[in-house]
């Protein structure tokens, strides 16, 4: 069993910094274009990229552990293999629209869009510095990269295919998440038939890093039933 951590819309490995250090011998992958390089234009092409990843690493049972955009990839990557030990789906969606003035902003200010969707993706109670460190590493990726990411997601829709995800599944979401509310993460759970749901109260979109504790110990438990 290798877990494999799949950064979000935007992102990099950094914000999985907490859990690399808990679960040892565990991956994070640099999607492309995160920071360095072009970006993808598509979840689909994406979730081939790590496809690719786990063929180059040898890994023979992974579990998939992703966030936001990286949570569609590893529910595109479960709908077209089999070798899954598990999926973990973190503050994401079957469908992840995205809001316009997002998509806008990325194209007009993109420093502006950077510091407003760092703060819409943490908990008004947590931290402030959570959300400067995210509107920091947002800022480093290229800002066509960036809006390519969050127009993939705003056209992701696999509503009516994620029931065929078979393998076992955990569910976490913040419970004040506003960028993928709870009732994203419920529907999954409806939709998946061996899955388990965790909502993490005081925690937003980046429930890994404000509540990190409670994540790792949500996640280790999955696995230890496993």
């Amino acid at each position: 069993m290798a877990l494999i951590f799949i950064h979000g819309a935007g992102a990099s490995p950094a914000v999985w910094r907490l859990q690399l250090k808990h679960f040892k011998e565990s991956y994070a992958i640099d999607l492309p274009g995160h920071p360095i390089g072009n970006g993808l234009s598509s979840v689909t092409e994406y979730a081939r990229s790590v496809a690719n990843y786990i063929i180059q690493q040898s890994i023979i049972e992974p579990v998939l552990v992703g966030h936001s955009m990286g949570g569609a990839i590893a529910i595109e990557y479960a709908l077209s293999n089999s070798n899954l030990k598990a999926l973990v789906l973190v503050g994401t969606g079957a469908r992840l629209r995205v809001r316009p003035e997002f998509l806008s902003e990325l194209r007009l200010n993109y420093e502006n869009a950077c510091r407003e969707i760092a703060t819409w993706s943490v908990s008004p109670s947590s931290d402030p510095i959570i959300g400067e460190r995210l509107a920091n590493d947002l800022m480093k990726v290229n800002p066509v990269t960036a809006y390519n990411d969050f127009s993939a997601c705003d056209k992701y829709d696999r509503m009516e295919d994620v029931a065929k995800v078979r393998c076992p599944t955990l569910i976490l979401c913040g419970a004040d998440d506003r960028m993928t509310p709870p009732k994203y993460s419920r529907y999954l759970h409806e939709k998946i038939v061996d899955s388990e749901l965790v909502l993490i109260p005081g925690a937003g979109h980046s429930v890994m890093l404000e509540k990190h504790k409670e994540f790792n110990k949500a996640l280790e438990d999955f696995l230890v039933s496993r």
